[in-house]
């Protein structure tokens, strides 16, 4: 009986147990420029987002998607997550990577995101 028990229990929390298949995503350090702090919250594996703060009132200013990620539903959804990994300025643009190396360059004052060339150059080397 007593074993019938630990048995039961044992099946029961395994699952808990199980690591994650997924890695949590990487603390992306925010970016202070021109007064506005830049930051990726990474809690949305289905889309790559950044917020706009103002340093001086700690007021969200706007919100914008860098970029979506379509998530195949016959797949485990949190290994299909892609999250960004890293934020930067560079001659007036935000500069955003992905973690899967994908880089984009959002006009900080149009706002409009597209794809950098390095990028580009990466995927088809």
């Amino acid at each position: 009986m007593t074993r019938s028990i630990v048995i039961l229990f044992t099946v029961v929390l395994m699952p808990q147990l199980a690591p994650a298949k997924r890695a949590a995503p990487a603390k992306v350090e925010p970016v202070i420029h021109e007064g506005i702090r830049y930051v990726a919250p990474n809690d949305d594996g289905r889309r790559g987002y950044i917020e706009a703060w103002d340093i001086q009132t700690n007021r969200k200013l706007w919100e914008l998607t860098i970029f979506g990620n379509r998530i195949d539903p016959r797949l485990e959804e949190d290994v299909q997550w892609i999250f960004i990994k890293a934020l930067g300025v560079q001659n007036g643009m935000l500069i955003v990577t992905s973690e899967r190396g994908k880089t984009y360059e959002v006009d900080l004052k149009t706002k409009a995101v597209r794809e950098s060339q390095l990028s580009q150059e990466q995927s088809t080397a």
